[in-house]
């Protein structure tokens, strides 16, 4: 399957990939998850290799999907990535901020590939801290041209090529079958060139995956003022706000600690009438509950003491991926941070903080993973 790769970033130079430690992943014939060519290539169809932006992978079936394509691409959704992995995969009904992937099939002619993934200029895309690209709206194509139908004729062969694509979007590349590569095949749909291949991940994959830190970066433009309206509040007197102890007792005492991404930012309600409070809302989608109890997508309030000309602070938090202190409002869904500034971003890999509390910033400076390590025994 010539040029089956997920949808890539930023428009950027080819990226060398990192080895993944551990005894298990030495003896992979393939290569481990990571990004691979620049996506401008004058290549035909576009293509290029990225890795997804977090856990959570959102995709999308266009109405050119025929049905049998889409049962195959539902069953490895659930089959191969969500159930042995630690990814949550999940179809949605329309494109939104967080839609990962759309697919769709067409005879898109003899070009050479049945199938590949390309990454639009225009979809949301960049650099993570491991050095490798994301992208998000990936544009995966199966191609229903004669020349390819062996990959299409039966349900076998439809499962095949849907694990394979999907596998691309996610950062996985060919292994086995060389040229591709320089191992020993294997039985996973992750081979190349292989029509009625393997249906099914190989254990090393999904090794990779759950070894894989799935998240975006803070663009450094952010850095001079990202997280201003998320800090205290010269308006609010300390006697009004929760009094912080040491970083275990406020991830102790929150209702939820999560790392997310804030997705989307609007208005929000307001409450009151002589003196309104106007409320932000910002969408976190969430890739990880490090304690507590948090639904994958959550809204957060946050006051605009300034009136809504606050907004324009906060809009600039929008694609922000961070940790977030919670205490649970009483309306589902909806979440306040337990401390004003009781968030700590990811910038390049180190740790950003805002005036918070001083357990808050005493993070500043830290490797993000250390902080990630620190709040969470589980994580490896």
């Amino acid at each position: 399957m010539n040029g089956r790769r997920s949808m890539a970033a930023m428009a950027a130079a080819i990226l060398l990939l990192t080895q993944v430690a551990g005894p298990a992943l030495a003896h992979h014939g393939g290569r481990p998850i990571g990004s691979f060519s620049t996506c401008d290539r004058p290549v035909s169809p576009p293509r290029c290799s990225s890795v997804g932006n977090n856990v959570i992978h959102h995709v999308l079936f266009d109405e050119t999907l025929t049905d049998g394509l889409a049962a195959s691409l539902r069953d490895t959704m659930a089959q191969d990535y969500d159930a042995p992995t630690k990814l949550i995969l999940v179809e949605d009904e329309r494109q939104s901020a967080t839609t990962d992937v759309i697919a769709f099939s067409e005879d898109y002619g003899e070009n050479g590939a049945a199938g590949w993934v390309a990454c639009p200029a225009e979809s949301p895309q960049g650099i993570n801290a491991s050095g490798h690209r994301w992208c998000q709206a990936q544009e995966l194509f199966f191609n229903l041209n004669p020349r390819y139908s062996i990959f299409f004729d039966d349900d076998g062969s439809r499962d095949h090529v849907a694990c394979h694509e999907l596998g691309h979007t996610l950062g996985l590349r060919h292994w086995g079958n060389p040229p591709e590569s320089a191992g020993p095949a294997a039985v996973t749909c992750m081979n190349a060139n292989t029509p009625n291949g393997p249906t099914t991940l190989h254990q090393i994959d999904i090794d990779h995956i759950n070894a894989y830190e799935y998240r975006t970066q803070v663009p450094p433009q952010w850095r001079p003022y990202v997280l201003i309206s998320l800090g205290l509040s010269p308006f609010v007197d300390p006697s009004e706000v929760e009094a912080a102890g040491s970083l275990e007792e406020m991830s102790a005492s929150a209702d939820a600690v999560v790392l997310g991404r804030i997705t989307d930012v609007a208005q929000g309600r307001t409450f009151g009438t002589a003196r309104p409070l106007h409320y932000g809302a910002a969408t976190i989608e969430v890739s990880s509950v490090i304690a507590g109890r948090a639904p994958l997508t959550l809204t957060l309030e946050v006051p605009l003491f300034d009136g809504p000309e606050g907004m324009s602070q906060l809009e600039r938090t929008e694609g922000l991926e961070a940790i977030f202190f919670l205490r649970a409002k009483s309306d589902p869904g909806y979440f306040r941070l337990t401390h004003f500034g009781a968030v700590v971003a990811d910038d390049g890999g180190m740790a950003l903080t805002t005036d918070g509390p001083q357990a808050i910033q005493s993070l500043a400076g830290l490797a993000f993973d250390d902080v990630l390590a620190r709040l969470d025994p589980r994580r490896p």
